[in-house]
């Protein structure tokens, strides 16, 4: 197992694929749960029991999804460098893939100023970069200073810290000039980041962010819930979605969508627009007394006004 692990580490490394921290985070509950020294053609009569082992960890099955992909990369790559023969590559069966995977936990501004109370200076900041920027957070914690641009108040993030390869820039107002600003303070000529940790790169922090949550009763929230927050808060106050594209990074309408969760009190407040909503007002003409006008029949030409005697 431990093989595999750096058959695939050195693969997203000659890939330079920025997820490889994710990568090593998911790969950790393989080589707990087989061991490190696991044959790895002796792995698939085991498989079942690692599903069943994550779920009761409370995995959902999108992540235990993600792991086994990974477990079968590794072998892939080992028969590739001929270190197993591809007959005695075990299967990897993985859970059903959900064909509409769409995730409805999300964050108002105030449980994500509650959230922060629960964090260190630096994450909380990280935190409500976030939430206002709608951007991931690979892109964020990667911002160096010469990206702000002081004098235009804005943070360009170039198109290789992109995930979708696409340039884009943020205005730095309110909420977010406020983390700039205390960002400012705490910067380290040793270090060009933005958000960083004693001038370090902040790495995962999801044992931070689990007990940050479970301390505001939001057991089960992820770092991305942040930015469908983000996007929804935009939507929420009026900003168009074309806009709310070109702020948060979506390049289709599709996925804007998906990120833009519909719940009860957004129904509540189109109810209440809708009765409070009079309509347009037509123009009403009034017909004099003793006079009558008969409509067109069939198309033809109105009849003269009959006026009674």
């Amino acid at each position: 197992m431990q093989e595999l692990f750096k058959l695939v580490e050195d693969n997203y490394r000659l890939r330079r694929n920025r997820s490889i921290t994710s990568m090593r985070y998911s790969f950790k509950h393989l080589l707990t749960f087989f061991g490190e020294k696991a044959k790895a053609v002796r792995l698939g009569h085991r498989i079942e029991d690692y599903v069943e082992h994550r779920r009761a960890e409370g995995a959902s099955d999108a992540t235990v999804r993600i792991e086994l992909a990974l477990l079968d990369r590794g072998l892939r790559l080992a028969v590739k460098k001929k270190l197993i023969s591809s007959r005695s590559k075990p299967e990897i069966e993985k859970p059903t893939e959900d064909p509409k995977p769409v995730r409805r936990g999300f964050f108002s501004r105030e449980q994500v100023d509650a959230l922060c109370q629960h964090l260190s200076e630096v994450h909380a900041d990280l935190v409500r970069f976030l939430f206002w920027s709608a951007w991931r957070v690979g892109e964020a914690r990667r911002l160096e200073w010469k990206h702000y641009f002081r004098d235009e108040g804005a943070i360009r993030l170039p198109a290789e810290f992109s995930k979708n390869k696409q340039p884009r820039a943020i205005p730095v107002l309110g909420e977010l000039a406020s983390v700039i600003e205390r960002r400012w303070k705490a910067r380290r000529l040793d270090c060009a980041r933005i958000f960083h940790a004693d001038g370090k790169l902040i790495g995962d922090f999801r044992k931070r962010w689990g007990t940050a949550c479970r301390a505001i009763g939001l057991e089960g929230r992820i770092v991305h819930d942040l930015r469908r927050s983000g996007v929804k808060h935009l939507i929420d106050s009026g900003v168009d979605p074309h806009t709310t594209m070109a702020l948060s990074g979506h390049r289709t309408p599709s996925m804007l969508r998906r990120y833009h969760i519909i719940d009860l009190d957004d129904l509540r407040r189109a109810a209440v627009r809708a009765q409070d909503y009079s309509g347009t007002r037509a123009a009403v003409t009034p017909i004099r007394p003793g006079t009558a006008t008969l409509q067109p029949h069939n198309g033809g030409e109105p009849p003269e006004t009959a006026v009674r005697s």
